[in-house]
């Protein structure tokens, strides 16, 4: 008997054990073919998950635990378009990290099933509309980061829902309204910086940095802004209802007179203007008859256009054209131009134009400039002068107090990282051993001679996604010279997988950093993973530690990106590239070569022929 009650009891355990285990394969299951909608969906390097293998958890940025998909990372992935519906299936997800990419449109909707979700990483995309309601409703969010995207409206009381919450960055969007009192008990990280906020800051966030709310028009600590309006000041100083009164009607009186008699002065300005335009038109044609109607800017550079003021002749801000540039255009060209989003960079948005005239250019809006325009216009005469084959050329500025912008040629097949990340795809052209050496080299090549200006000449923002190609596969040096125009505090989080050790201003970036910063892209190239949105960082593991913690003590092909592994005739090559990167990458600046010397090293490893090319395509 005890033996039958005994089986009974080994059968029931084992079939609830089976039925856990299809619950568990369905869910699973459930989560795969959310992930491939996903994938289907906004592609990037998603793509090349491999969708006969069953088991999602064996893809990268995909992690699971007990049977489910509980991260999610995939910064930096070319990800691009509109989220799916359907990522809400993913219920046991705890960290969804999608920053950096290219993804547009609104937060989908059944994103409310994620409850379990403790960190959501949205910055860098292009994300709109308004902060969902339901996003209020996820209770175990810890950290919420929907920075540098173009979130609208208000920013919610909502959040105080989110009883946990310990990060939130919205900063660099376009939120209006106040801030409101967020009254979250542990909420350490805040920032709303670079919206379109007015009015005061609450007192409680009187302890966090001023960076946290530039770049607005807000008042009150710890901006140092008194805030107008202080009925308590009114109070202490014993100011009676009738004398606030009589203030109030002698300042209605005062502005009613100052009124009038600018009416008057206007008018009579009018008549006298009148006669001076006449004047200026007739200096104007006399002018115009002499140089053909070219104007000169004061800089001496060609500018495209000319107006005329009440007291003369006088320059229009307009765009200041550099070097030999054969087809000029005006702003107003420009402006009509059709326009697509080339990607989000350190220092702006880049755009491609493409021109009535049948001229497409590069352009790039800048943000966070605060040289004044006298040093704009001398930094950009000074990059000006830099021609060399392997840099992008400048071809012309725009300056004005509310826009900045740099128009360059239009690079055809985009930059390293997108190459590298950014399309994984049906169609993708694969990047052979060949192609990474010939970039390595060009990328080498026009940074020394950047560096061959003076001994304190730097590019100062060295990255794969500043590294342009042309139709061949041939690096151009582009970005060079920004650094050096944007905010100390604008671009270290953003570069900081390319940034040596040492540099704390990245406005002040010596040529040994940008050996380091070079080191780190060889590194990009060989290795195929992004330094700066890779799952390392999150991990706090920059890319030359995990290269040296896979190589140890004997040389792993394991490191190399796996388009390379087929070519197993230049295994030697690329272990000698993937040295001179970890050289580069030192810790101590003076362990670093010299951009002349990494050079001349890549010259080395590179087959003769490339040399070769690369020779008579510079001597050319």
């Amino acid at each position: 008997m005890k033996s039958s009650k005994l089986k009974k009891t080994i059968l029931v355990f084992f079939a609830a054990c089976l039925l856990i285990a299809i619950v568990s394969g369905a869910d699973l299951a459930s989560d795969r073919e959310t992930l491939l909608i996903l994938r289907n969906t906004v592609g990037g390097r998603t793509r090349s998950w491999n969708a006969s293998e069953m088991n999602p958890c064996l893809w990268f940025g995909v992690s699971c635990k007990n049977e489910r998909v509980t991260e999610l990372r995939l910064p930096g992935m070319g990800l691009a378009g509109d989220l799916p519906v359907g990522l809400g299936n993913l219920t046991e997800l705890m960290t969804l990290s999608l920053r950096f990419n290219l993804l547009t449109g609104t937060i989908p909707w059944d994103f409310s099933k994620l409850v379990s979700l403790r960190s959501l990483y949205l910055q860098n995309n292009f994300l709109s509309g308004e902060v969902p309601e339901f996003v209020f409703g996820l209770q175990n969010l810890t950290r919420l980061s929907l920075a540098h995207n173009n979130f609208s409206g208000g920013i919610s009381f909502g959040f105080n829902n989110l009883t946990r919450l310990d990060t939130l960055s919205l900063e660099q969007n376009r939120f209006t309204g106040s801030v409101p009192d967020l009254n979250v008990p542990p909420l350490h990280v805040f920032n709303v910086s670079f919206n379109n906020l007015t009015g005061p800051i609450p007192s409680r966030f009187s302890r966090l940095d001023i960076s946290a709310f530039s770049g607005n028009e807000l008042c009150g600590s710890p901006l140092q802004i008194p805030c107008p309006g202080n009925n308590d000041r009114n109070k202490k100083n014993g100011l009676s209802g009738g004398a606030i009164a009589g203030i109030v009607i002698g300042c209605v009186f005062g502005f009613v007179l100052i009124l009038v008699l600018l009416v008057f002065l206007c008018r009579k300005r009018t008549k006298s203007d009148s006669d001076n335009v006449a004047h200026a038109k007739s200096v104007d044609v006399e002018n115009s008859a002499g140089d053909g109607g070219v104007s000169n800017s004061a800089s001496g550079l060609v500018s495209g256009s000319a107006s005329v003021s009440a007291s003369g002749v006088s320059l229009q801000k307009s765009l200041v054209f550099v070097g030999n540039v054969t087809r000029k255009f005006s702003l107003d060209d420009l402006l009509r131009a059709s326009a697509e989003v080339l990607g989000k960079g350190t220092f702006g948005t880049a755009y491609k134009a493409a021109l009535e005239m049948g001229v497409t250019v590069a352009v790039k809006r800048l943000k966070d400039v605060t040289a004044s325009e006298r040093e704009f216009k001398e930094k950009m005469e000074e990059v000006g002068k830099l021609v060399h084959e392997k840099l992008v050329p400048l071809r012309g500025y725009y300056y004005s107090r509310d826009e900045k912008l740099i128009v360059y040629d239009y690079m055809p097949m985009g930059s390293l990282s997108a190459l590298l990340h950014a399309n994984n795809g049906t169609g993708r052209t694969p990047l052979n051993w060949e192609t990474r050496s010939t970039i390595a080299l060009g990328a080498a090549q026009g940074i020394a001679y950047i560096h061959s200006q003076s001994p304190t000449s730097s590019h100062g923002n060295i990255k794969s996604s500043n590294i342009l190609l042309t139709k061949s596969y041939e690096s151009r040096v582009s970005d060079f010279g920004l650094a050096y125009l944007a905010l100390p505090t604008a671009t270290p989080n953003r570069v900081s997988g390319y940034r040596a050790p040492e540099v704390t201003d990245t406005r002040k970036v010596s040529q040994k950093a940008d050996v380091y910063s070079f080191g780190i892209m060889l590194l990009e190239l060989l290795t195929g993973k992004a330094p700066t949105h890779s799952l390392l960082n999150d991990e706090g593991v920059d890319l030359p530690r995990w290269v040296q913690s896979i190589i140890q003590d004997e040389w792993n092909t394991d490191v190399f990106d796996m388009e390379l592994l087929r070519y197993q005739n230049v295994e030697d090559e690329m272990v000698k590239l993937l040295q001179l990167a970890l050289e580069c990458t030192a810790q101590y600046p003076d362990k670093r070569p010299s951009m002349d010397v990494v050079v001349r090293l890549i010259e080395e490893i590179c087959p003769p022929s490339i040399v070769k090319e690369q020779e008579e395509i510079i001597e050319d």
